[in-house]
């Protein structure tokens, strides 16, 4: 599973579509994460979960 904060979301989808996969799933969280507080990264993994769900359970 390939997580990325917002300002590398568009890096990342080009990424894919040069490797051939522009479709390529992967989740996406506000930046920055390092600075976070513990509260305020639970709400960011909450939303990455809720976003990985979908994926995992696809496959």
């Amino acid at each position: 599973m390939v997580l990325c904060t917002t300002p590398f979301e568009v890096t990342a989808r080009n990424i894919a579509r040069v490797l051939g996969l522009p479709t390529y799933p992967f989740l996406c969280v506000e930046h920055p994460i390092g600075s976070c507080t513990l509260p305020e990264l639970k709400a960011r993994a909450e939303i990455a979960y809720q976003q990985a769900l979908p994926i995992l359970l696809k496959a």
